[in-house]
């Protein structure tokens, strides 16, 4: 007597063929989705962990002389997160001294923060640059071997007193000038300098007999790494320090709130106008949430590392950049150091 088939054997071709057809969905679904929100395997990471600078030191020797922010938030913390050009992915941690002070390591170094203007064909009044002027003086900080870093870069070393290249200088720009779009950024990204720009929120986009800068063109500039956008007021006022304080609040807090929610990014920078300030404007300035501030005094100017501290950082103008150049120095040159 033959044997009956199972029948279940009958099924198995077509329970298989069934299950290969669910994986294929559910990967597909998960695909879909991935690519929906933005990534996909190939772009899925896990975060590095900081680590302090003593295992950095053990296991890298170097720390080199062109540190990066890792990320904003810890700029104003106690420990600065730092990455080297050599390990971009490893973040490691310095010890930083309470804002807004300046650690006293930072003030050997000799940082030239260099101020201006609008850039225009043809100059209205002393202080303008013409776009072939500044290509000169991008020309001759190259010959010199100057590297010009960024504001974040200079917070850094100010508050931790690491070691930065050995010209460093900080090219800032004041009042959002149309020429800053048109004939700085442009240079900006050829030659592959950082800086800061200053902007009063009034006059955007409007020619007063210069042009300004209008909110799409700074919105393109703020997305570029090379560029760090600081406040500047709201109508930039000749003294800051003749303000009542609710006059101030509106100039000092109301512009951050602007230029936060039109470009949606952190404000964390001012620059007072005309440069003056005083111990109550710069109170109000530190509880803005501003990390540090841009000043200038033309009978004195100064190294960053001289100022009072972080809320008063003294410049030069531009047109000292070439007696500068040879000044310059980026502090102490270290490897792997221990923090006072």
């Amino acid at each position: 007597m033959q044997p009956k088939p199972n029948i279940f054997l009958k099924f198995i071709p077509l329970i298989g063929g069934i299950l290969i057809i669910s994986t294929g969905l559910l990967a597909l679904n998960f695909y879909s989705k991935s690519k929906n929100n933005g990534y996909s395997s190939a772009s899925i990471k896990i975060k590095a962990s900081p680590i302090n600078l003593e295992n950095f030191c053990q296991q890298y020797q170097t720390i080199g002389k062109n540190l990066q922010l890792w990320n904003q938030e810890s700029l104003s913390e106690d420990e600065v997160l730092v990455k080297t050009q050599a390990y971009p992915n490893l973040p490691f941690s310095l010890d930083a001294v309470a804002l807004p002070n300046i650690k006293d390591k930072a003030r050997k170094a000799k940082v030239p923060v260099l101020m201006y203007h609008d850039i225009l064909p043809t100059k209205e009044v002393f202080f303008d640059v013409t776009p072939e002027e500044l290509e000169a003086d991008f020309e001759l900080m190259k010959s010199k071997g100057v590297t010009p870093i960024s504001l974040d870069q200079l917070i850094i070393h100010l508050r931790t007193g690491s070691p930065l290249p050995e010209k460093p200088v900080l090219l800032t720009f004041d009042d959002g000038y149309g020429g800053h779009y048109e004939y700085v950024y442009p240079l900006l990204k050829r030659y592959k300098y950082p800086a800061a720009f200053s902007v009063y929120t009034k006059n955007m986009g409007i020619n007063t007999g210069r042009s300004h800068i209008t909110w799409e063109q700074l919105k393109i500039m703020v997305e570029d790494p090379l560029v760090t956008i600081a406040g500047h007021s709201k109508t930039h006022p000749p003294d800051l320090t003749k303000l009542s304080d609710e006059e101030l609040n509106q100039e000092v807090v109301e512009s951050k709130q602007i230029l936060e929610k039109k470009l949606g990014k952190s404000i964390r920078y001012f620059t007072y106008p005309t440069g003056k300030n005083d111990e109550r404007v710069r109170k109000i300035v530190e509880e803005a949430g501003y990390i540090a501030a841009l000043a200038m005094d033309d009978a004195d100017e100064k190294f960053a590392g001289e100022s009072e501290n972080l809320l008063a950082i003294e410049r030069f103008g531009q047109s000292r950049l070439e007696e500068l150049v040879d000044r310059a120095s980026g502090g102490e040159v270290v490897n792997c150091w221990e923090q006072n």
